[in-house]
């Protein structure tokens, strides 16, 4: 298979499953078994895997395999985020999307014409996107109280309305 074909497989699979088609993505990705050496379709993959088939920990291996070899690419914290949200574990993915939010694209492993710029502020945007679809709210002013502490509320009221929040 081509250099560019390869990297076209990619980049209609992966905007087919931030588009919210993962059959598709699945099925593209799994028939290019060529392609597994690069982490970002890796990480892709595995959210096919455990959306579609349930398959979620192997779909978690992958994903954690793909963190280590991509620290900085905020696609795997996004897959590993909305792996955690088909599991049930909300907090977790809230760590991941914020881990994730963090981190600056390099240039290495692109597999798309996109810039660096442009890859990270499409992932902010899916990250912040799967953030708004699960309700967060922002964190407390002092997160070793509850929420619901009245410190939390004055101060939290007070900051949102001096535009600090």
């Amino acid at each position: 298979m081509a250099e560019s074909t390869q990297s076209e497989i990619v980049r209609k699979a992966i905007v087919a499953i931030d588009r919210g088609d993962t059959l598709q993505g699945l099925i593209a990705l799994e028939h290019a078994p060529t392609l597994r050496t690069i982490p970002v379709v890796n990480s892709y993959l595995a959210y096919c895997m455990s959306k579609e088939r349930g398959q979620h920990r192997e779909a978690l291996k992958l994903c954690e395999a793909a963190i280590k070899q991509e620290p900085q690419n905020p696609a795997h914290y996004l897959n590993l985020g909305r792996i955690y949200l088909i599991t049930g574990h909300k907090a977790k993915a809230v760590t991941t999307f914020r881990s994730g939010l963090a981190k600056e694209v390099s240039g290495d492993g692109n597999t798309s014409a996109e810039s660096p710029a442009e890859m990270q502020a499409r992932h902010q945007a899916l990250i912040l996107a799967e953030m708004r679809r699960m309700g967060i709210r922002k964190r407390a002013p002092f997160p070793s109280l509850p929420r619901s502490h009245p410190l939390n509320r004055v101060f939290g009221r007070v900051l949102t309305r001096l535009a600090f929040r």
